[in-house]
């Protein structure tokens, strides 16, 4: 291929993913930023070219680095309506896509008061993905843990998240295969529950998102808890050496942030050894790990005069 011919494909390619996503990786880190959610350039980047290609992007990360929210802000990002799946094992297919509202279409036959076909449209039950399709206004879905459905269900998203697209097959007085009315930008979160079944798998792009640095949690504690970036700093180092201990649960970034507004109103902004202590259990949530991490926090405090 001469460079001509290579120019020539990219424009083409370019032209059709500017269609699906208009916005640059710059612009997309910009705008969360704003939105006081920061994420690498690397990750931005991630997502622009799957959104480009209309693919249907999986977040992984331990419980906490805001997996759920990325969504929330990509909806407004996006002027988007956000829907919400909610995944458990006893999710059905016809909770989340297609199901007729049988006790409607039984009392209007009743009262003969049909103004539809029993078999149409207006009988289907309002269910996440017909109102993402129905939407005439661009839609953000969030599959929250998809790792937690059962298999039957997680089978019935193939097509969906294949062709943005449902089969009504007792559908009457229409076309039987439902499609979007407006741009659909799917994210589906996972915890590693389970193992995902691989034709889910190859319908995704994943992305992992991963607990921030310590300057990076500096930023955000400054600006979400606003609390003094000294501050901020030593918390982001106390958070960061509480990590690093074998915990049962790690200290989240929302949990980080709670535990930097408490210490702000405990302390003169000087963090003493006791604002440490009656404060913990923002961050450590089991005895164990309270233990744990208090006995480590006594040393490092004394060891290092983090109160000075």
């Amino acid at each position: 291929m001469d460079r001509s011919e290579w120019k020539a494909a990219k424009e083409n390619v370019m032209r059709q993913a500017e269609g699906n996503f208009h916005l640059s990786a710059k612009q997309l880190e910009d705008q969360l930023a704003k939105r006081q959610y920061f994420v690498t350039e690397e990750v931005c980047r991630k997502i622009v070219h799957y959104l480009s290609q209309n693919k249907p992007i999986g977040l992984r990360g331990e419980p906490g680095v805001g997996k759920s929210e990325l969504p929330a802000q990509m909806a407004h990002i996006l002027t988007s309506n956000l829907i919400d799946i909610e995944c458990h094992s006893e999710l059905e297919a016809a909770d989340v896509g297609i199901s007729w509202n049988s006790f409607r279409q039984l009392m209007d036959a009743q009262t003969s008061k049909i103004e539809f076909e029993p078999f149409s449209l207006p009988y289907l039950n309002q269910t996440p993905l017909l109102q993402s399709l129905q939407s005439k206004q661009p839609v953000v879905l969030r599959i929250d843990e998809v790792d937690k459905l059962n298999e039957t269900t997680s089978n019935f998203f193939l097509r969906y998240l294949d062709k943005r697209e449902l089969i009504v097959h007792d559908l009457v007085a229409h076309e039987q295969t439902l499609h979007a009315h407006a741009p659909i930008y799917v994210f589906l979160t996972s915890n590693d529950y389970r193992e995902l079944d691989p034709a889910l798998m190859r319908r995704i792009a994943w992305i992992h998102l991963s607990f921030p640095s310590e300057d990076q949690l500096t930023e955000i504690l400054t600006i979400k808890a606003q609390i003094p970036i000294i501050m901020a700093r030593r918390i982001s180092y106390l958070v960061r050496r509480l990590r690093e201990l074998s915990l049962i649960k790690k200290p989240s970034i929302g949990e980080s942030i709670e535990w930097a507004r408490a210490l702000l109103l405990e302390t003169d902004g000087r963090i003493t050894i006791d604002a440490l202590h009656v404060t913990l259990g923002f961050v450590l949530k089991y005895a164990e790990d309270e233990r744990r991490g208090w006995e480590a926090m006594q040393s490092w405090f004394l060891g290092e005069g983090m109160g000075s």
